[in-house]
């Protein structure tokens, strides 16, 4: 996660951030979670695989629910240690978890064990009495996708026509019974050009948080790698988030990205033209993120219990949690594919591996996996040449 309007604000913020490491991940604030020196992972959980859209690009694969998913007794026991182990928080998802008969008694319980929850949705199923529970459950944030400002666009890549307008009133809903919301959308050649348009609507409606997923093959995102942006397109899309970021740091709306830790090196690479003494300070904000969170920050756990190191590698497994606990998996005796990704920076391999950003990047160990078989080889989809030393659009 690469939060441009938090490093490219004023100093003040930048060093607020940079004091976070030295918090508890559970006791730091929520936006800055993701800066915290803590090693206790913010899991994601898949509580269904059931879904009511049909998403070109679900890392799941969600379609109907499996007759092996979570049941209301495994769920709860799964939270409980989750509390036990204070992690810092649990993304709630699917499928589409709004489907989920059991995603109302996780959240309460969750609640009452003073886990922190956020939920991962789609948005079409927040209706006003939906929105008005998730309050009264404290989820902390609401995050829905919305892949275009156009309806006709967000419809074909969701697979349902309505989704739009239903997403939008959902964002509405939860806006309008006070929870912290969030538009989201995974960036891809149909709707790239579509990111103004919807930081614009962003502003429009006081949704305060933008958030542009790259496209990651993996699940039916495999089927549609050919459909990711450019390296140029790519280039285009992260400037336009810059010069909103700065030219909207006084509104409240925060902008960033994620799956992509090379969007902060194109950060460090326009400060180094436009505020090089604003280089050292943000760097080290990077740095302390660490890039690729695979295995080490973030965790996925999906609708059958499976652990795996990120979402995206569902394909990858370490172990059930219905079998043996989390903290046995991943803290007491991680397997050799954990050991691997947590020391990834120093066994990169290709362009990644000479690249002079690793510590503060080191790709996206999914796409080096679906491009080139090895998490630790290099990220194809990369806009920065370590040989040349600057940004490039070449392949």
């Amino acid at each position: 996660m690469i939060i441009f309007s938090k490093v490219l604000a004023n100093k003040g913020t930048v060093w607020d951030a940079l004091r976070a490491r030295e918090m508890a991940a559970a006791k730091a604030p929520d936006d800055l979670i993701r800066f915290s020196s803590e090693i206790k992972p913010v899991v994601m959980w898949n509580i269904t695989r059931e879904c009511n859209l049909a998403c070109k690009h679900c890392y799941m694969d969600a379609r109907g629910p499996h007759p092996d998913e979570w049941t209301l007794d495994e769920g709860i026991r799964f939270i409980d240690e989750m509390a036990e182990l204070e992690i810092p928080m649990l993304i709630v998802t699917g499928g589409e978890p709004l489907a989920s008969r059991n995603f109302f008694p996780y959240a309460f319980y969750a609640k009452s064990r003073g886990v922190r929850m956020v939920i991962s949705t789609n948005g079409t199923l927040i209706t006003p009495e939906v929105a008005r529970l998730l309050k009264l459950a404290d989820i902390r944030y609401v995050g829905v996708s919305l892949d275009a400002a156009s309806p006709e666009i967000h419809d074909k890549f969701r697979g349902v026509r309505g989704a739009f307008k239903r997403a939008l009133d959902g964002l509405r809903n939860a806006r309008e019974a006070g929870l912290k919301t969030g538009l989201r959308i995974t960036v891809n050649k149909l709707n790239w050009q579509e990111v103004p348009k919807l930081i614009d609507l962003c502003v429009k409606e006081n949704i305060p948080r933008f958030c542009l997923y790259h496209l990651v093959p993996s699940g039916r995102g495999e089927n549609i790698a050919d459909w990711d942006i450019t390296k140029e397109q790519r280039m285009q899309v992260l400037k336009t988030l810059y010069d909103n970021a700065l030219e909207l740091r006084d509104k409240e709306i925060e902008i960033l990205t994620t799956d992509s830790p090379m969007d902060g090196v194109y950060i460090l690479e326009r400060l180094k033209q436009e505020d090089p003494e604003r280089v050292p300070a943000v760097r080290e904000l990077l740095r302390i993120a660490g890039g690729c969170s695979i295995g080490n920050k973030v965790a996925n756990v999906d609708y059958l219990g499976n652990v795996n190191p990120c979402h995206f590698a569902a394909h990858k497994t370490v172990g059930n949690v219905k079998k043996t606990p989390f903290n046995e998996l991943w803290n007491v005796c991680p397997n050799e594919l954990l050991i691997d990704l947590r020391n990834q920076k120093a066994m990169l391999k290709g362009r990644c591996g000479i690249c002079d950003y690793r510590d503060v990047c080191g790709g996206c160990r999914q796409k080096a996996f679906h491009f080139r078989g090895d998490f630790l080889e290099e990220d194809p989809t990369c806009i920065y040449d370590p040989e040349k030393k600057r940004l490039s659009v070449e392949d």
